[in-house]
């Protein structure tokens, strides 16, 4: 009897672990109108920060991070104008780079009136590049 008890007790506790993975990847995603980051230049956030700002909207920029400021601050730039960016180390792509590698930035402006426009990046890709992901995960083998 107490076999029968502690059988019933483990298979009920197969199914719950089971039904958890199952059910608790499948989350969807909104990939309708707002949800993709607009293409923007360097200028076209300057000029908008504060607008930008109040809407949380996430912007996209080609360009170069031209120098390192301090921790996790940098200095970007495209054609148009250079602003200061927020790159947490977990943000970072795995794929090594400097100031001539083109990147594209995806992040939120931060707009304050005595510190000036800063973006606070979400992502960063490397045009080219063979993994463009920010994970610094291993590849399976």
């Amino acid at each position: 009897m107490k076999q029968q008890t502690i059988f019933n007790a483990v298979k009920k506790t197969m199914l719950a672990v089971l039904f958890a993975g199952f059910f608790g990847n499948a989350n969807a995603q909104y990939t309708g109108p707002g949800s993709q980051a607009a293409d923007h230049t360097v200028k076209q956030v300057s000029d908008n920060a504060l607008k930008l700002d109040r809407k949380d909207t996430m912007v996209k920029i080609k360009g170069f991070i031209v120098e390192k400021i301090k921790d996790e601050n940098y200095w970007f730039q495209d054609s148009t104008g250079k602003i200061r960016v927020e790159i947490d180390k977990k943000h970072l792509p795995a794929t090594p780079f400097n100031d001539k590698t083109e990147v594209v930035i995806i992040g939120e402006v931060d707009y304050d009136l005595l510190e000036g426009t800063e973006i606070e990046v979400k992502k960063i890709e490397i045009p080219g590049a063979a993994v463009q992901n920010n994970a610094k995960e291993s590849t399976p083998r």
